[in-house]
């Protein structure tokens, strides 16, 4: 295509034909026409510059499993494929167009996937975020659609384990975890080290306005070496009540990071409260408790420019007879590239009364009482 189908293309977008038809018309013209065309053209393009990006990750390795209870009331362990233990695979696109004046329309599309099989969890194609938004230079941005809860980006920051599947989820039996459908998220800008996050996800049930309506805010704070972070999030059931200690419940949650040189200290305190008089016993939560605490501690090392090691214990304290459990992991990811690791964590459950926390969340329990050991190891590539 010439230049001068492009310029009259662009004009004929900006409502400028006009000044193309002078162009044929008038020869004396043409440089002059072409010149404002090509001037045009640069303009427009610095204010609408947009841009789209394909990013994601995918993981396999290897898993076992021990003392997992049977039907028949035994204990076996489990060895298998492991795809999701070290953080699930994903892929996504991620875009914005610049609207001039600091402000850009903004969406994300991100989809985890299973890399053993190839499926899909969960019910939509796009579970981690299907958004579309507005960001300024001056008001933060406002999401518009489904989105990460804020205690999920809260768990990973405090999470000596970075929120694998053996770390602060694993006695909470993954509350902490997942996306948010329906939402409004608001994320502010800096100020000063100070930010805060507000999300509010809609039920969508005529009649019933509190039915399946989440509300969270987050804040976070930066100093030089020093991040405290903390979050509040309550979930509701389909009837508007806090009637499950896991998925319908409040959740509080504050912690902190130092950094000195290259060791990382992590730790925190986490707490999910359920209604005593809505509170139903389910599997995960057999006599009906309405209140877990949870406090952890934790040290990551930068022995080298490629090696991560890791380290965490994690107590949690179930009322009603719930019991407890105490959870050690060590763990360990080694860097051949930017984008490609090995990684290897390895996890003991220690459960008190009649408590029976699996070592890896939400996977197959041990009997009540019983203790239970796992481990994983694997490769991760970014992209």
């Amino acid at each position: 295509m010439s230049i001068f189908a492009v310029s009259k293309a662009h004009c004929e977008q900006q409502g400028s034909s006009k000044n193309y038809i002078s162009y044929v018309k008038d020869n004396e013209m043409k440089r002059m026409i072409v010149v404002a065309a090509l001037f045009g053209a640069g303009i427009c393009s610095a204010h609408a510059q947009s841009s789209v990006t394909l990013y994601g990750r995918i993981g396999s390795g290897f898993d076992f499993v021990s003392n997992v209870a049977t039907a028949s009331a035994q204990s076996k362990n489990v060895y298998r494929f492991g795809s999701n233990q070290y953080g699930i695979s994903w892929w996504g696109l991620k875009g914005s167009e610049d609207l001039g004046g600091g402000l850009h329309a903004v969406f994300n599309l991100e989809s985890m996937f299973t890399a053993g099989t190839g499926q899909l969890p969960g019910d939509s194609l796009f579970n981690r975020y299907a958004y579309v938004g507005l960001a300024s230079d001056r008001f933060g941005s406002l999401w518009v659609g489904r989105a990460m809860s804020l205690t999920d980006e809260t768990g990973f920051y405090l999470d000596p384990l970075g929120e694998q599947s053996i770390g602060i989820a694993t006695l909470v039996y993954g509350r902490s975890w997942g996306s948010r459908a329906n939402t409004v998220t608001y994320n502010s800008l800096k100020y000063g080290g100070l930010e805060f996050r507000g999300q509010y996800g809609f039920g969508n049930e005529a009649g019933n306005y509190r039915g399946s309506r989440q509300m969270s805010a987050s804040a976070s704070y930066t100093a030089v070496g020093l991040n405290l972070r903390g979050v509040y999030e309550e979930i509701r059931d389909a009837n508007g009540k806090f009637s499950s200690l896991y998925s319908a419940s409040r959740e509080y949650m504050v912690g902190g990071t130092y950094t000195w040189e290259q060791i990382k200290i992590l730790g925190g305190f986490e707490q999910l409260v359920s209604s005593g008089r809505d509170t139903i016993a389910q599997a995960n939560n057999p006599t009906a408790s309405t209140r877990s605490q949870q406090e952890w501690i934790g040290v990551n090392w930068q022995a080298t420019a490629a090696l991560l090691l890791r380290a965490g214990v994690f107590h949690a304290n179930v009322n009603n007879g719930g019991g407890s459990g105490t959870l050690g992991v060590v763990g360990a990811d080694y860097y051949i590239s930017k984008r490609t690791l090995f990684y290897g964590t390895f996890g003991a459950m220690f459960n008190g009364g009649s408590a029976a926390f699996p070592v890896e969340t939400a996977d197959q329990t041990p009997l009540a009482g019983h203790h239970q050991q796992g481990g994983y190891f694997g490769v991760m590539h970014y992209f």
